[in-house]
Order: C-alpha cells, then sequence, then structure tokens
C-alpha cells in the first residue's frame, strides 16, 4: 500500500482525503491530462488554492479554523451540499470524514481509509469517483447515479 497517498497534508478542510480523489490519483500517477476529462491536483492543502468551502466560510478564509471539523455549525450550507452529492454519487460523506476525524483523530482516520480504499488486486488505492485502481486494472462496481428528473 502507498502510504503517500494517506497523509495529514492531504485531508482537505471539508473532511475528502485527497489521496483517494480522481484528479490528486492522476496527478501522482502520471496520468496525462485531457481536456474536460482529466485535470490534475496535488491535494487541496499542498496546493494552496481556496476551494469553494474556504472562500464561502470567513473562519477558513481568516485561519481560525484549519477544518471544518473544529467548527461548531458543521455542517454548514456548502458542506452539506457538497456532502450530499458526494453520499449520493460516490457512497462517501464528508460530514462522516469530519466525524470520525474529530472523535478518533487523523491516525486512525487515515488508517480506515487506507483499509476501505485499498485495491484488492495490487494493494495501491482504489480512486472514489470511478472505482478504478491507477496502478492495474481493478475496477471496483460502482453506485448508479441518479438522473435529476
Amino acid at each position: 500500500m502507498t502510504s503517500d497517498k494517506f497523509t495529514p497534508e492531504l485531508i482537505a478542510p471539508c473532511g475528502m482525503n485527497c489521496g483517494i480523489c480522481k484528479a490528486y490519483l492522476a496527478y501522482t500517477h502520471g496520468i496525462p491530462r485531457e481536456r474536460d476529462r482529466v485535470t490534475h491536483c496535488a491535494g487541496c492543502i499542498p496546493r494552496a488554492k481556496n476551494c469553494y468551502l474556504i472562500r464561502g466560510c470567513p473562519k477558513l478564509r481568516k485561519h481560525e479554523i484549519s477544518s471544518c471539523a473544529q467548527c461548531v455549525t458543521v455542517p454548514c450550507k456548502n458542506l452539506a451540499h457538497l456532502d450530499k452529492r458526494y453520499r449520493e454519487r460516490y457512497d462517501m460523506s464528508m460530514v462522516e470524514n469530519l466525524r470520525e476525524l474529530k472523535i478518533k483523530g487523523k491516525e486512525t482516520f487515515l488508517k480506515n481509509q487506507q483499509e476501505k480504499y485499498r485495491c484488492p488486486n495490487c494493494g495501491d488505492v482504489v480512486c472514489v469517483h470511478d472505482g478504478n485502481c491507477y496502478s492495474c486494472s481493478y475496477r471496483r462496481e460502482t453506485k448508479p447515479i441518479k438522473s435529476a428528473e
């Protein structure tokens, strides 16, 4: 298992583990960028860019807190919207991630993430967004996305 995908620096303020993100995995595996299909990202904190949660949150923007887990009003409107989308599309909850981080700490959270997203074929990482392991040919069955009617 590659532990460089499971480090505290890759835990975004919203509770996303960037080590399981499609854009981060494409970046670390040297997958060429394709217009509108594959983007590259070094992780939310390492790239020092403000996401829409940071831009919309005065506490994060002013560095009063470094994680939504430190906020007493979790989830805010923006985080609730993001969490709902991730629960429906990717069977992952950022609010649950934040709860686990707050209760169990980063070390336990990252260990659990390693176990949950470990590729059964090669031991690398299975992407939360598309269910692919970018180190081998493994593909996890993904939940069908509900269409808006």
